[in-house]
């Protein structure tokens, strides 16, 4: 199936998974939605929505459809007409996944992105041709272009080899990108950029430049610098400023000393607060949230919020990110 001449190509940049908030009857808080997208839109942030963060799994059909109709016309009213919406649509079978991604496209999304199907784990992980097949498929049968995501943590410890991701890169000329949450990710992305370099046929199908993200900004420095193309990180949830000051530093072609070492204290500062961030996950995140800016703190059941202590203890670990984050704040008014 051909690409939608419509959709807004995807280009190298921070990428911002966006949680999904709930109101005291568990249904979605559009209101607090709102806020959100705009502080980060605004800043440059490309949303992504109905991911990991975004409880994806705890979202019905028409839920993840009225988000992404929702954030397309936020967008347009705000004139952010050309800021894409990367939405997750993952399922359970390659069935499931097209309908989602044509439902995604219907909605207005750009892109969609696909973490593997946990549930068959083990006889995926028996025979990788099905793990490829399943990208392939989905490719094929997807209006709009995917981004291959590859998150262990949260498909049940399936982590995709880079020799399986060129074997999708081949043969699925409507995967517009790859994003690694896993070990290993800088190795992975040096494999497929020679890959891409050996043979540039691997590319030569696309209408549209194809993109390595990063799905850890502790290490979005070697990330860039190896050749990788931005991050989809959880951290610009609560620190847009400092992320987007980093990210504008690593693409200065011509850095001052001053900035190569404002860049390493900006990449020192948003990776210790990574290595709290992801641990904590979606429930830590609308905990500092809703601390910050008053949003719901409650993720969908069976998740519960956060106890006291355990947030408390959350919010001291991202201490020296928000103090960084608010003298930016202070520094942007005053410009």
């Amino acid at each position: 199936m051909s690409v939608s001449s419509k959709t807004r190509d995807l280009k190298p940049g921070v990428y911002g998974p966006l949680p999904t908030f709930f109101d005291d009857n568990q249904d979605l808080d559009l209101v607090s939605y709102k806020k959100h997208l705009l502080n980060l839109a605004t800043k440059g942030i490309v949303p992504v929505c109905a991911g990991s963060l975004g409880e994806a799994v705890h979202l019905s059909y028409d839920e993840r459809t009225t988000i992404i109709r929702f954030i397309r016309d936020t967008l347009d009213q705000e004139g952010l007409t050309s800021t894409p919406i990367v939405a997750g649509v993952g399922g359970s079978s390659t069935r499931e996944t097209i309908t989602l991604a044509r439902a995604a496209a219907e909605a207005g999304a750009d892109a969609g992105m696909v973490i593997l199907p946990a549930y068959y784990a083990a006889s995926l992980n028996a025979d990788q041709e099905q793990v490829i097949q399943y990208y392939v498929d989905i490719c094929e049968g997807s209006p709009i272009p995917l981004l291959l995501y590859n998150f262990p943590a949260n498909a049940a410890g399936q982590d995709m080899s880079s020799a399986v991701i060129e074997a999708v890169m081949r043969r699925a000329p409507n995967l517009c990108g790859v994003k690694l949450t896993c070990g290993g990710s800088i190795s992975k992305l040096i494999r497929l950029k020679s890959a891409i370099r050996e043979d540039v046929s691997i590319n030569q199908d696309r209408r549209f430049p194809f993109l390595f993200l990063d799905g850890l900004i502790a290490d979005l420095t070697p990330w860039v610098s190896c050749g990788g193309h931005g991050t989809v990180s959880g951290i610009p949830n609560f620190a847009p400023l400092a992320t987007m000051k980093l990210w504008n530093f690593l693409n200065n072609p011509s850095p001052t000393d001053a900035e190569v070492q404002d860049a390493a204290r900006l990449q020192g500062v948003l990776s210790n607060a990574d290595v709290a961030a992801v641990p904590a996950g979606i429930r830590g995140m609308k905990y500092a949230l809703h601390q910050l800016h008053g949003y719901s703190i409650a993720p969908r059941r069976p998740l519960l919020p956060l106890k006291e202590a355990e947030g408390e203890t959350f919010m001291l670990a991202l201490r020296e990110l928000l103090e960084l984050e608010a003298e930016l704040a202070k520094d942007e008014k005053k410009a």
